[in-house]
């Protein structure tokens, strides 16, 4: 398999998040062009989530690159690293509760596909495995929450980044990614129904940061809490 993780970059909360991409932004700011932007996603769960995983599928000048971040769960997230090169396609996966009331709730799988890929699940009464076969729920939930913890090892770490990896291969091949500019849907195996919703837009940058920039950049790292971040290149050309 062609892989490459980058080293892992750990941010302890709301300013060092801010740094790192206020550091990006002026990093890039001498070959920053108009296409340069921000990644924003507006949630809109049904249940509180937590350890959200976010993949994003980029296109490069010699493939593509497969990279995922461990962000907060708030209800704006805005990825904190300036892209230079188009999204080609996003889904996430986070873990809830799905509101129970339980002494000690079990945690569930919750998924963000695009609106189509989701309502053939939810209106085929599709359950995981029929779908996902040689994955399970608790497996890619153990991963979720290994990627989330600070306690976890660097051994725990790289096992469940290659199991989000191989997951997000099968979700790319059946057509779950949605757009940088899309809706998409949130689905619940456990729940059997849907889970929420939501929108991903972009937010342009510059060279030097207009003050309404400055203002959703601020607002975005709140909601960003980057903690991980992991990378892979496909050195295959697109077709």
């Amino acid at each position: 398999m062609n892989s490459f993780f980058e080293p892992r970059r750990r941010f302890g909360g709301v300013a060092a998040a801010a740094a790192l991409a206020v550091a990006s932004l002026f990093g890039t700011a001498g070959s920053a062009s108009a296409a340069s932007y921000y990644q924003n996603y507006l949630v809109r769960p049904a249940y509180d989530i937590s350890s959200i995983v976010l993949y994003q599928k980029t296109e490069t000048g010699g493939g593509t690159t497969n990279s995922f971040d461990v962000l907060a769960p708030e209800t704006l997230i805005t990825d904190p690293f300036v892209k230079l090169d188009p999204i080609t396609g996003t889904y996430f996966l986070g873990v809830s509760t799905l509101g129970s009331q339980d002494e000690e709730p079990a945690n569930h799988l919750v998924l963000a596909f695009n609106d189509s890929f989701a309502s053939g699940i939810v209106t085929g009464g599709l359950d995981f495995a029929d779908i996902f076969s040689g994955f399970d729920e608790s497996s890619l939930i153990g991963a979720l929450l290994t990627l989330s913890s600070s306690e976890s090892s660097e051994l725990a770490i790289e096992n469940a980044s290659d199991l989000i990896f191989n997951f997000s291969d099968a979700v790319t091949d059946l057509g779950g990614l949605f757009g940088s500019v899309d809706t998409f849907s949130l689905v619940s195996f456990s729940a059997g129904s849907d889970a929420g919703a939501g929108y991903s837009y972009t937010t342009s940058v510059g060279g030097v940061p207009e003050p309404d920039a400055w203002a959703l950049m601020i607002l975005g790292f709140v909601g960003a809490g980057a903690v991980l971040r992991r990378r892979r290149a496909t050195s295959c050309a697109m077709a």
